[in-house]
């Protein structure tokens, strides 16, 4: 199944000419990673050029994609904790380069080396924390270095405790690059810390992703980081390809009595988010296009190499090169042209979504289907940003 559209009749003729070609690149990549429920859109600066959705968001019932399917951001949820945490730098509220001791105290090892820079940029020095013995295991079927797989629970009640007692002190912080989870996790803490509390928070969050409406309103219809029983009447189930070819259900294998806890929601800032890829679109499109969201001169510093994340430019695949990261947020390339935004994964979804900031175009992809190998939404996606590059949008 698969359906597109148009939103805007004042396009010309090539902007229909374009949305035939999206369908058909759609319609190519997903055969070529087993055809998986899907959500694409491309806007421009405010306005939605061209949207399409196919396949089944639950495959046991036959429940097809829908444009209101919500789906797991995955990382992608790290450029918007970024967005906020600049947002409160620019308020006052939060200066990037003090020590995180001076808004959550002694209450994480080594917060008096660490700053809230170096946590945007992933230079902290801090191990895994998710690897460590201390913390249950926060997924199934993971790496011997995770712990034990039989200790998972997608009905575990997480708090940040939990997970806080698996962060150890740092190693040379500043000094390095190495893209991990914790440090956005703890972002999480000191944003709690500095509005009042988590609920205080959530709300904090959903006022300024209302600053992203274009399209539709960033309700939570569109945008959530509450694992409710209504959101999980709408979620598309994710699904990781096995060895044999089956397709192994996420949400049904493991027991989980809703949406499995670990996968988004607080205290998992790392992740914090799931919606549509409207939602998605909308929140780049206010970033990078529209600039609602934070001043230009943030935006450019947001965007900018960290300096720690260098490499030769010998690396043929973008989205492993490190030296494309800023904060919270990541240079691809695509079509021969520059994008920035971000990647997400997770045991049964993908998605990937960015902005050719020069041209005010954004393109964001949400897949329920994952594996070792590849992410299928960037495949997808790379298929229709090099369509888009061809033409004049």
């Amino acid at each position: 199944m698969t359906a597109g559209k148009s939103a805007d009749p004042s396009f010309p003729r090539e902007q229909g000419d374009l949305s035939r070609q999206l369908d058909n690149a759609l319609g190519q990549a997903c055969v070529g990673v087993g055809d998986p429920g899907v959500q694409a859109v491309l806007m421009k600066e405010g306005r939605l050029v061209w949207s399409s959705r196919r396949g089944m968001a639950i495959s046991q019932s036959a429940t097809p994609v829908t444009d209101h399917s919500l789906f797991y951001y995955g990382s992608i949820g790290k450029l918007v904790i970024a967005t906020f945490v600049l947002h409160q730098a620019e308020a006052g509220v939060l200066d990037l380069d003090k020590a995180i001791s001076h808004f959550v105290g002694e209450e994480v090892a080594g917060s008096d080396l660490v700053t809230v820079r170096m946590l945007l940029t992933h230079t902290s020095g801090y191990p895994d924390a998710y690897a460590d013995p201390a913390v249950p295991a926060v997924a199934p079927r993971l790496p011997p270095s995770y712990g034990d797989s039989r200790s998972y629970d997608p009905n575990r009640v997480w708090t940040f405790a939990m997970v806080n007692n698996g962060i150890r002190d740092p190693v040379e912080p500043g000094a390095h690059f190495a893209y991990l989870n914790c440090g956005y996790f703890l972002l999480g803490r000191v944003l709690s810390k500095t509005v009042g509390g988590d609920e205080a928070l959530k709300r904090a969050i959903r006022r300024f992703v209302r600053r992203a409406d274009a399209v539709e309103p960033m309700t939570e219809k569109l945008f959530t980081m509450e694992r409710s029983r209504r959101a999980l009447r709408r979620f598309a189930h994710g699904y990781e390809l096995l060895a044999d070819g089956s397709l192994l259900d996420y949400f049904t294998a493991y027991g989980a009595q809703g949406i499995p806890t670990e996968m988004y929601g607080l205290p998992f800032t790392d992740s914090a988010f799931a919606g549509t890829a409207l939602a998605g679109a909308q929140f780049l499109d206010a970033l990078f296009a529209r600039q609602r969201l934070l001043q230009r001169e943030t935006v450019e510093a947001m965007i900018s190499p960290t300096p720690q994340a260098t490499c030769d430019g010998s690396r043929s695949d973008p989205l492993a090169s490190t030296c494309t990261f800023g904060m919270g947020t990541r240079r691809i390339m695509a079509g021969g042209r520059t994008w920035q935004g971000h990647t997400g994964s997770w045991i049964g979804f993908s998605a990937i979504g960015a902005t050719d900031m020069e041209r005010g175009v954004t393109l964001f992809v949400m897949t329920n289907r994952n594996t070792s190998e590849y992410r299928p939404a960037s495949v997808i996606w790379e298929q229709l940003a090099e369509t888009c590059a061809a033409s004049a949008t």
